[in-house]
């Protein structure tokens, strides 16, 4: 893969994760409009949101990688 298809592979999976994370949030929202005492609910939709934020932003599959030169 050369570095022009790896730069449009990345900004796919960054927008991808933006409609992601945005579409959690509108539902986050939704949730603690609609339901005040949904707290269980609201939990499970953080988790949701931080698993990618963890994947992508914070790079947390790279710990657990074989790659050298860390």
């Amino acid at each position: 893969m050369d570095l022009e298809q790896k730069k449009k592979a990345a900004y796919l999976r960054g927008i991808i994760v933006l409609v992601v994370l945005t579409i959690l949030t509108g539902l986050e929202f939704w949730v603690a409009s609609a339901w005040p005492v949904a707290i269980i609910a609201l939990f499970v939709i953080a988790i949701l949101k931080a698993a990618p934020i963890l994947q992508y932003f914070m790079h947390m599959s790279s710990l657990w990688s074989e790659e050298e030169g860390h």
